[in-house]
């Protein structure tokens, strides 16, 4: 056995297995997003999401990565996006803006998930219409926000979503 498996006094058993878990759940979302790509002709494996993914095995207790600032920063990222790209046609100044705006939607929801302005600027780099909410967004982060709860209650030492504890 290589001297980082065996029962080293350091921890460096556990911490490379506390390092596995995380790159199971990125490895995982960014398989299956690979894979509905494939099949369905969606293009779902795109940077943000697989960025998304790695936000949340990296840190899911984080406020970035918990669901609901996912789910409300992504469409408002993506709505602001699709009205730049439709005004002003695709181009890098409307990338710019478009990533700019999610910015300010994502501090008005109170919803920090980086990756979603990335989408953002995608978008406005590329214009991919209204379509890209149904063939896209919706799907991609059913993917990856699915991969993250089913590995959040099988794989050992990874939790997601990250319980919150209430005061009271």
């Amino acid at each position: 056995m290589p001297p980082l498996l065996g029962d080293a006094p350091d921890g460096s058993r556990r911490a490379l297995a506390a390092a596995l878990a995380p790159g199971a759940v990125a490895l995982g979302a960014a398989g299956a997003l690979a894979a509905l790509e494939n099949l369905a002709h969606w293009a779902v494996f795109g940077l943000p999401y697989v960025a998304s993914a790695a936000l949340i095995a990296l840190a899911p207790g984080t406020p970035a990565a918990r669901p609901g600032a996912i789910v409300r920063a992504y469409p408002a990222a993506a709505a602001a996006a699709l009205v730049v790209a439709a005004v002003a046609g695709p181009s890098q100044a409307g990338a710019a803006v478009a990533a700019g705006l999610a910015v300010v939607a994502m501090a008005l929801l109170r919803a920090p998930h980086v990756p979603a302005a990335v989408c953002a600027g995608a978008i406005g780099l590329t214009d991919p219409g209204i379509g890209y909410v149904g063939t896209t967004l919706v799907p991609a982060l059913l993917v990856v926000l699915g991969v993250a709860t089913v590995a959040g209650r099988v794989l050992p030492g990874f939790v997601y979503p990250a319980r919150v504890a209430r005061a009271g």
